[in-house]
């Protein structure tokens, strides 16, 4: 697996905690079965995902090929999605600040989770 510091690990995780409370919150408001609600819900797995790999928590075999798979594609729409939202924020700005730790815990997690596909 790719070696992190634990100071990167820690510091990762705070940004993967907020957004995992941000949407945990968000979920509540939408209706069951939207595609909205599954979008978010699959957010919600791929964030637990990275958080745990951060952790070390978790061996490879704790998670399926199949969840590591698809936790990467949730990976990359977020990022994509946090890269759009960063560009609309001045540099030096508290929000282009949460952007930017957002983007750089979202790489983390996608990292680990790529290693721990490949060790599979």
């Amino acid at each position: 697996m790719i070696d992190y510091t634990s100071e990167e690990l820690q510091k990762a995780q705070r940004p993967i905690c907020s957004l995992i409370s941000k949407s945990e919150k968000a979920l509540r408001k939408l209706k069951p079965g939207t595609w909205q609600h599954i979008m978010l819900q699959n957010n919600i797995k791929a964030l637990y995902i990275g958080r745990a790999l951060m952790n070390r928590e978790s061996a490879k075999d704790d998670f399926t090929p199949e969840d590591l798979r698809a936790a990467l594609g949730m990976f990359s729409a977020m990022i994509s999605k946090v890269e759009k939202a960063q560009t609309k924020f001045a540099v030096g700005t508290s929000q282009h600040t949460l952007q930017r730790n957002r983007l750089n815990a979202l790489r983390l997690a996608e990292a680990l989770t790529q290693a721990a596909l490949n060790k599979g």
